[in-house]
């Protein structure tokens, strides 16, 4: 049996309200991408114990959606850290757990020679996580602080030069942002390290080939040394804390965090999954773009994006099930691949039906319309009289067509629903996610519906305001133009694992 909730006030309501939106706007402030992990790493050399000895110590700073650290990072180690032990009440101590587990790795990943010799590994000698800031404001994701640290010594009387790298995550996802700071006073006479250029591609997400390996190495040539003489212990200037991000879009309104953080009781919980399916509507995808050129073209009705918006979320939310209890009976080594393959696989398909609808509609249009529409003038004589074109895409609309576009639009799932979905299956939790993710669900399809209605009634709008013009006329064919361009952009995303 369910432990009741206190009901919660009009004030607590509001407040806790504020308290999300706080946390949105944090999010968007510091957004870091799904699946992705932000590094930050300053690689320090300092003055060790002994007259010739250099300390290496690397301040490691991850920045990770907590969807990732619960879905993809902590998956295999569920028996040393189960979530359901920590959420709500103990969050902390399970990303210390995950912190405990991964220090070691990112250690591990973390090389260094000297003269092309192995300097010894790297030992982790403090570690911390947290979800708010300095000023206690919801940073909207995870921050994990490592220190590691190691020693060389200079080898006398002759140049040494020093090679760093990091290896963690190669060729996937996440900004890395490497400097070198030297406080061992000894005296650098080159270095080389990521240029701003390299960053900025990084930050993009435009990154050419051989730019991974320069953002994760290090070089520095020390001048040979004089024996008999100290240290200079001058240092470099301080390397920055941080660099601009790429943007994310998935962490602001998702549903993990809603869940697993769930402190507001159910009706509260229900209310805030609406609205998050609202926004999250908003984001990219969804087939938006694709249901307005389809709407804008066919001259459609009120109903027509009705049913279009609901067939949409339908497929939506059937998919999100579906892969949510196949995912639930894969291995864990197998449910990343199959996410991946299953991503760029229902992408591919997406594209190629969009592009071959939007081809259809096009060679439709221009064959319907080549005695009777013209996108230069639109009117001409015949028999002595002034006769007007019909309107373009006068015919009514196919709801075979509505349908397939519908269920083309929706292929997409939201892999954030599908995430909590499978992490819940078993457990206590598993009553407030199925309706959490159907409400979620009806917020998504009620913005889709609200936008094929303003598609639909604008053009009508403008058209008894302002007249038939040539762009009214010429909208189907553009429309049907763009059906095929986001149709050959959806091909290419997935065949590039976009999206």
């Amino acid at each position: 049996m369910m432990n009741a909730r206190p009901a919660l006030s009009a004030p607590a309501m509001l407040g806790a309200l504020f308290a999300i939106g706080v946390t949105a706007a944090a999010a968007e402030a510091h957004p870091v991408a799904k699946n992705a992990h932000d590094r930050t790493i300053v690689v320090r050399l300092q003055k060790g114990n002994a007259p010739r000895q250099v300390r290496v110590r690397v301040e490691y700073r991850l920045e990770v959606a907590e969807a990732t650290v619960l879905l993809n990072d902590m998956r295999d180690y569920k028996s040393e850290a189960n979530h359901e032990d920590y959420f709500p009440q103990r969050v902390l101590e399970y990303y210390a757990q995950f912190t405990r587990i991964y220090a070691p790795i990112y250690g591990a990943n973390l090389s260094a020679s000297v003269n092309r010799k192995t300097i010894p590994r790297f030992d982790c000698i403090r570690r911390n996580e947290r979800l708010r800031d300095d000023d206690g404001m919801s940073l909207g994701h995870l921050r994990c602080d490592f220190v590691f640290e190691s020693t060389f010594e200079m080898p006398p009387g002759d140049k040494a030069i020093f090679h760093f790298r990091e290896q963690s995550y190669y060729l996937e996802d996440g900004q890395i942002v490497l400097s070198l700071v030297n406080e061992s006073g000894f005296p650098i006479e080159s270095k080389t390290v990521p240029d701003e250029a390299v960053l900025k591609r990084s930050a993009e997400n435009q990154l050419q080939r051989g730019d991974d390996d320069r953002l994760r190495e290090i070089t520095a040539v020390f001048a040979p040394i004089d024996t008999g003489s100290p240290p200079n212990t001058t240092a470099d200037p301080p390397a920055p804390n941080a660099s601009k991000r790429k943007a994310g879009h998935d962490d602001r309104f998702s549903l993990l965090p809603l869940i697993l953080h769930n402190e507001y009781g159910f009706l509260l919980t229900m209310l805030l999954a609406f609205v998050f399916g609202a926004a999250h509507a908003l984001t990219p995808g969804h087939g938006k773009t694709l249901v307005a050129a389809y709407l804008v073209g066919e001259r459609g009705t009120v109903w027509h994006a009705v049913y279009l918006g609901l067939v949409t979320t339908l497929t939506h939310t059937g998919v999100v099930m579906l892969l949510a209890v196949i995912l639930t009976f894969l291995p864990n080594d197998m449910q990343r691949t199959f996410q991946a393959w299953i991503q760029n696989g229902l992408g591919l398909v997406m594209g190629l039906i969009v592009t071959g609808m939007g081809f259809w509609l096009l060679l439709q249009r221009l064959a319907g319309r080549a005695d009777h529409i013209h996108l230069d003038g639109g009117d001409h004589h015949h028999h002595g009289h002034h006769h007007h074109h019909p309107q373009a895409g006068t015919n009514a609309v196919g709801w075979w067509g509505l349908t397939l576009l519908g269920i083309t639009g929706g292929l997409i799932p939201c892999w954030d629903a599908v995430g909590v979905l499978t992490l819940t299956v078993g457990s206590n939790q598993l009553w407030l996610v199925l309706p959490a993710v159907l409400v979620f669900s009806a917020g998504l399809a009620i913005v889709l519906v609200a936008i094929g209605i303003l598609v639909v009634q604008v053009p009508r709008f403008a058209e008894s305001r302002f007249g038939n013009e040539r762009l009214l006329r010429a909208l189907p064919i553009v429309s049907a133009i763009l059906v095929t361009m986001m149709g050959l952009w959806l091909c290419y995303e997935a065949a590039h694992g976009g999206g």
